[in-house]
């Protein structure tokens, strides 16, 4: 009896568990000093919600042309970061959902949606502000916002709204 118990005691020991296998994605390893290390996007996370206010809902940041745009699409143009500017956190499926980019520089986008699938704009119509238009359904979304070539960088502000609007509605960056 006593030889059974200081078998189980032996089995809850620390030295004989079994060794946890940590795992995570990342686009790349990360140096000690990047700030985003522990992100999972370059600038923060947008949570909305059907019926969000205020709409559109603003956030600005710098595209960085790190890695070409077609690693995530082969449709899509343009060089985007490594990492995603955004993460758009969606707590409730969204029917039709306007993401707009805008910037004094010439800018791309683009959206990896939470079920996998991806949508690219450069020059939505025309028009130099890229729009991505289309339904999200919950979970997260990673928004890249690109720019032309290689080692370029563009200061942007990305829009997201739930109805039509123009890209007035979003102002322009200031200028570095």
């Amino acid at each position: 009896m006593v030889a059974l118990y200081v078998l189980v005691l032996a089995a809850c020991t620390e030295e004989n568990r079994a060794p946890q296998v940590r795992t995570e994605l990342t686009a790349s390893s990360p140096s000690p000093a990047d700030p985003y290390s522990h992100s999972p996007s370059r600038f923060g996370v947008v949570h909305l919600h059907a019926g969000f206010n205020p709409d559109p809902r603003v956030v600005e940041g710098t595209a960085h042309g790190e890695i070409p745009a077609r690693s995530i699409h082969r449709r899509c143009r343009g060089w985007i970061a490594e990492v995603p500017d955004y993460v758009l956190a969606a707590d409730t499926a969204f029917l039709r959902l306007h993401v707009l980019g805008r910037s004094r520089e010439d800018v791309s986008l683009v959206v990896r949606k939470p079920d996998g699938s991806v949508v690219c704009n450069d020059d939505r119509n025309g028009m130099r502000d890229p729009m991505v238009r289309s339904d999200f359904p919950i979970g997260s979304a990673q928004i890249w916002v690109g720019v032309p070539s290689q080692g370029a960088t563009a200061l942007y502000r990305v829009g997201f709204s739930e109805v039509e609007w123009r890209s007035s509605a979003v102002p322009l960056p200031d200028s570095y």
